[in-house]
């Protein structure tokens, strides 16, 4: 399905999580001078602005990023992902994955960039021509490696298919971001499948997986989370492997909007997100355990 655009979602606390892991990822990536390729197999339009109708209607990035950016002190662990976003948010812009992935990574590098929705990859194409330097004086590193772009190459085409086909890169080490709409049952299952079969052939790339918290589909979870774990384990028994969750709400908050209607006009809400992280590089656990602590005070609904 095509129906899905993250406008309506940019900035919500789902992309806290995943943005703060990615970020910590690439910077990890950076430590060695050693060249390596970011794979993003559902990358969006990689800019959202938050002033647009649709981000308003759903007020989402007020419930999530807006309340994050408006605290004044942050534990260490967070300056890399909040300076980052700080730069963008000064023109009301919040930066999706794609966006993070070109600012950080460096001109050795290469980022692969994936969607299939015909707006989104127009409007993909034409952010990630755009000049991301503006904004980040506050952080010397970030205002350098906004300046040093990465080789970047766009497909339309269908992330899992590209995931396959391009794997093992060239530069050996490297990482992938896994995020797809979950509005299909199919996604689930493509996860575990693609995953497995990829980790076969490239079992030392970083792979994270972002994944929703929904009841109804619990199961469904349980059994992709499970088949990564597990397929992980088969290719290297002492795999470093994090999963990380970050709930904003109880798990049964949400069952009798589920039970009402499932239908697209009303879908059962987030009660929170995780993701799923291979080859987890060194501290990444202990920093998003602090991220994660962190933001549930600042964003939890729920009776505690």
């Amino acid at each position: 399905m095509l129906s899905y655009q993250h406008a309506y979602h940019a900035g919500n606390h789902a992309d806290l999580l995943k943005h703060f892991v990615l970020t910590f990822v690439i910077c990890s990536l950076n430590k060695k001078d050693k060249p390596y390729t970011f794979f993003d197999t559902h990358s969006g339009s990689g800019l959202y602005d938050l002033l647009d109708n649709k981000s308003i209607k759903t007020g989402e990035a007020a419930k999530g990023i807006e309340v994050l950016l408006k605290q004044k002190d942050f534990p260490p662990e967070l300056l890399p992902y909040v300076n980052l976003v700080k730069g963008f948010y000064k023109n009301h812009i919040y930066p999706g994955s794609p966006a993070i992935e070109k600012t950080l990574l460096r001109k050795n590098d290469v980022l692969i960039l994936t969607e299939l929705h015909p707006a989104e990859i127009e409007n993909l194409r034409t952010n990630m021509n755009s000049s991301f330097n503006a904004g980040f004086g506050n952080d010397s590193v970030l205002e350098k490696l906004a300046l040093e772009n990465p080789e970047i190459q766009i497909h339309k085409r269908s992330g899992w298919e590209m995931l396959k086909a391009l794997t093992p890169p060239k530069t050996k080490r490297g990482a992938v971001l896994i995020d797809p709409s979950y509005e299909e049952i199919s996604d689930y299952e493509n996860a575990a499948k693609v995953i497995c079969d990829v980790l076969k052939k490239w079992s030392n790339g970083i792979f994270m997986l972002w994944y929703p918290l929904l009841s109804h589909r619990e199961i469904q979870i349980n059994q992709m989370l499970n088949q990564i774990t597990d397929g992980a384990k088969a290719v290297n028994q002492n795999m470093e492997i994090l999963r990380q969750e970050l709930l904003i709400n109880t798990k049964d908050s949400h069952i009798e909007t589920e039970l009402k209607d499932l239908s697209k006009s009303n879908p059962p809400r987030l009660y929170g997100s995780g993701m799923l992280v291979l080859n987890s590089p060194w501290k990444l656990k202990e920093s998003s355990d602090v991220a994660v602590e962190y933001f549930s005070k600042l964003l939890y609904e729920g009776k505690k």
